[in-house]
């Protein structure tokens, strides 16, 4: 079993925090009713269920870097309830399409009650998002992405020229669908809070690589220094699961990274019209991500890559800061030299058709993840759903999930990746302008 690699610390969102100390790794022999690997969204979503319904019952969950620090801290911070290049024509039709964007619905509920139970500070803005593009070429996606929201409830609306240049503070952009239905968060913030939040049932370890999980009528999880025996076992890794041996021939992990600049001074942000905060998905699969935000600094992120490694040298960091650097002058010529104060990378986990994990794939043994880009929402319902479902509490919810469609087969390695990377490369081709 490959073994995660430890997270950069150059996420600024992450740097905004004050530190957090570690909690113990895990020594020793331990017997668990309940283990849970992976304190991402999903892991911390589903201790608290789990903690909840369990008051007087020890709830273990580990992580192999530090909880909540993960993909779950490194993503844009876009909490969103309908997705353009997902699209219905990813699922079997447009009632399944309704129902992906009802659990979308769901999971910002869930979110907004956890944020609202627990306290959580995390710069919640109910602002809409736009999906951006430099020319004209995607009028038509986006006229149709619109009609499709207008069907099903979701408000949304046309911006060209200066109606949209007024709204970012950038003529990048000529035309983008915007919609109501996405929050923007600080997503370090929101991931610590649901570390702070996990009740005294909860033990944490941390910094606690998964050597190898043997799973029978009870599951044996060996770590560097011991081991745990549990009845009960949730897998919530997302794009670690292929590393770990799961779901291998259905997921696969794509590498991204991001920088985020200083705060704009007071004349920047004049030369952009003191804009409020806003969020950009570009309309093209592979364009640039970008945030403005309310703390005025920009985020940019517009690379994916594949890596058997999962993770970024700090002289392959170097490289990509540059290429965000020219993608930020692009929108933003004013802005001559390097005001980058911190550049990260991160892990997403995709399939081919867009289909989720969520799965008991032995006895007492469940398996949750594959998000494609929408990790926020989707990764803390499935964690809750998850956790009821172990604990035997069927709900609509629930049922709407498993029905959903599964991840489609994927060939093997080498030629998983080669067919990747050329599918990158394509895609990077076609929106070489939009980053």
């Amino acid at each position: 079993m490959k073994i995660s690699p430890n997270n950069d610390n150059g996420c600024g969102w992450l740097n905004l925090l004050p530190k957090r100390p570690s909690t113990p790794a895990f020594k020793g022999t331990k017997r668990a009713k309940w283990l849970i690997i992976g304190a991402g969204y999903s892991g911390l979503s589903a201790a608290l269920t789990l903690a909840e319904n369990l008051p007087s019952e020890e709830i273990i969950l580990v992580d192999a870097n530090k909880a909540g620090e993960g993909a779950s801290a490194r993503n844009s911070g876009f909490l969103v309830a309908s997705a353009l290049n997902e699209g219905h024509l990813s699922d079997n039709g447009l009632d399944d399409y309704k129902e992906k964007i009802n659990l979308y619905k769901k999971s910002i509920e869930l979110a907004k009650h956890l944020i609202q139970k627990h306290n959580i500070e995390c710069d919640w803005q109910e602002s809409g998002k736009y999906h951006a593009s430099k020319g004209l070429q995607h009028k038509e996606k986006l006229k149709n992405y619109i009609e499709l929201l207008d069907g099903i409830g979701i408000n949304s609306q046309l911006l060209e020229g200066n109606d949209l240049s007024d709204k970012l503070g950038t003529d990048f952009y000529k035309i983008a669908a915007k919609t109501e239905s996405c929050i923007l968060l600080q997503p370090a913030a929101f991931a610590r809070g649901l570390v702070n939040a996990l009740p005294e049932n909860v033990t944490l370890y941390e910094n606690s690589v998964v050597k190898k999980i043997n799973s029978g009528s009870v599951h044996k999880i060996t770590f560097a220094d011991g081991e745990i025996i549990a009845d009960n076992l949730i897998v919530a890794v997302n794009g670690f699961m292929p590393s770990m041996k799961i779901k291998n021939n259905r997921v696969f992990p794509l590498l991204l990274s991001a920088s985020m600049t200083r705060p704009l001074t007071v004349d920047e942000q004049s030369m952009i019209g003191n804009v409020n905060q806003w969020g950009v998905v570009s309309a093209s699969a592979m364009g640039a991500t970008v945030r403005y935000t309310s703390d005025k600094r920009i985020m940019i992120r517009n690379t994916v890559e594949v890596s058997s490694s999962l993770a970024m040298k700090n002289s392959e960091m170097a490289k990509r800061r540059k290429i965000h650097q020219e993608g930020l002058i692009k929108r933003f010529p004013f802005i001559k030299n390097d005001i980058f104060e911190h550049s990260w990378s991160g892990v997403t986990c995709i399939s081919a058709n867009n289909a989720n994990v969520y799965q008991e794939i032995s006895n007492n043994h469940w398996v949750i993840g594959c998000y494609n880009g929408t990790g926020i929402g989707m990764s803390t319902l499935f964690g809750q759903e998850i956790a009821l479902r172990a604990l035997g509490k069927s709900s609509k919810t629930n049922k709407i999930i498993e029905d959903r469609p599964k991840a489609s087969w994927l060939p093997p390695q080498p030629f998983l990746n080669w067919g990747i990377r050329m599918r990158l490369a394509k895609d990077r081709n076609s929106a070489s302008s939009e980053n």
